[in-house]
């Protein structure tokens, strides 16, 4: 295996997240949000007290606010950049950290604490969905960037200004985002094809909802500019 590939994936004898291993994802949130003191965190140091995993815990957990049908706008926008860039220094085989600017931003410790717990509860049923399955073709370097693409193109997704009234356009994207992270964190080849699949899924779903909408506002354009065009025309004359 070379270093590159080293640097982004989990450490090899931890096996399935539900397997025998050092220590749960589940466990180690459970720790960090057990410290005392509710002290502050950064993303970068979140990355690092999660570093067995690579960077797909953290893109694990930036999705779970979107896994219900309303839209976050602002929120999304942020962390889908967040997921984007973390997928881009998976794509180039680097230790995963984000630019200073974003990666040591200061999260309150109660902040904190309130999204770990209520994310555990997914992180747990993800870690007994996941086994290593497949996994001979998941650990090249094309299928490293390959996977990175396709987390980067979900980021984009998600941090695209689509507007709130298109309903699930946050949800559709995160489902691919978490499948495919946790295929690549965990070595399951099944979870990875389940991903693309949501990720096909939510371009077409959000595609053609883009697309009804634009030729909605086109006919109501149409609809009503015209005569006021007509009008102001005859003002004119």
């Amino acid at each position: 295996m070379n270093p590159a590939e080293e640097s982004t994936r989990p450490n090899a004898g931890s096996g399935g997240l539900a397997a025998s291993g050092p220590v749960s994802l589940s466990e180690q949130l459970s720790r960090i949000v057990s410290t005392p003191g509710d002290r502050p965190l950064d993303l970068n140091q979140l990355l690092a007290q999660t570093a067995d995993r690579g960077p797909y815990a953290l893109i694990i957990l930036l999705c779970l606010p979107f896994m219900a049908p309303f839209s976050l706008p602002g929120v999304s926008n942020v962390f889908g950049v967040v997921i984007a860039l973390l997928a881009w220094r998976i794509f180039q085989g680097r230790t995963a950290q984000l630019p200073r600017r974003l990666g040591e931003r200061r999260i309150d410790g109660k902040v904190l604490a309130g999204v770990v717990r209520a994310s555990i509860r997914v992180v747990h049923w993800i870690e007994k969905a996941t086994r290593p399955r497949a996994k001979a073709w998941i650990r090249g370097d094309t299928a490293r960037r390959v996977n990175a693409l396709i987390l980067i193109y979900g980021g984009i997704i998600l941090a695209a200004p689509i507007p709130p009234i298109i309903p699930l356009s946050n949800l559709t994207p995160s489902i691919g985002i978490v499948l495919v992270a946790a295929g690549m964190m965990e070595e399951d080849g099944v979870v990875l094809w389940m991903g693309y699949l949501a990720t096909v899924a939510a371009s077409a779903y959000i595609g053609f909802l883009i697309y009804i909408q634009s030729a909605l506002i086109l006919h109501l354009w149409r609809q009503y500019s015209e005569p006021l065009l007509r009008r102001l025309g005859g003002l004119l004359a």
